[in-house]
């Protein structure tokens, strides 16, 4: 299923590299690049889950934008995602202190990449998606009519 994303990446290729990768998986993508524009989009357009760069620097940071969205009672519950890739030498040096100031005012995932890598992006994404929307990985497992639970524990061995 189809899940509703807002992406604020402020260059050109992480945005094309995101947007690239979760348009593939049939995701409809708002791209802004400036903190202005993508409040006006999240104005006018429900998403599933928000992706911001980590590095914002036109308009606002991404505190600003963070505590914008957690601040306000029908988005708060939206996943937000810090995410930079490529990170410059001073940030790579703060990453912890950002990364706890992130999730200290309510972002689900930090996440840097020195290089792109689409399977990890999209692993991770995944999981912050809302279930009802793109598959539940929380499914009922098969039974075997026994009344005991699944034939499979959770990592999908075998039950005795």
């Amino acid at each position: 299923m189809v899940a509703k994303i807002l992406a604020l990446l402020e260059h050109p290729e992480p945005m094309k590299l995101v947007v690239d990768s979760l348009e593939h998986f049939g995701h409809v993508i708002y791209k802004a690049d400036k903190f202005q524009d993508a409040m006006e989009l999240l104005r006018h357009h429900e998403v599933d889950l928000i992706i911001a760069d980590v590095h914002l620097q036109n308009g606002g940071s991404i505190f600003d934008f963070l505590r914008w969205v957690k601040g306000d009672p029908h988005m708060n519950v939206v996943p937000f995602v810090c995410f930079s890739t490529e990170p410059p030498e001073v940030p790579k040096y703060l990453r912890d202190g950002v990364r706890t100031a992130a999730r200290a005012m309510g972002a689900a995932k930090y996440m840097t990449m020195e290089h792109f890598d689409r399977a990890a992006f999209m692993a991770e994404i995944d999981w912050l998606l809302p279930q009802d929307r793109v598959g539940n990985y929380y499914a009922e497992l098969p039974t075997d009519g026994d009344g005991r639970g699944p034939r499979v524990d959770l990592l999908g061995k075998p039950r005795r």
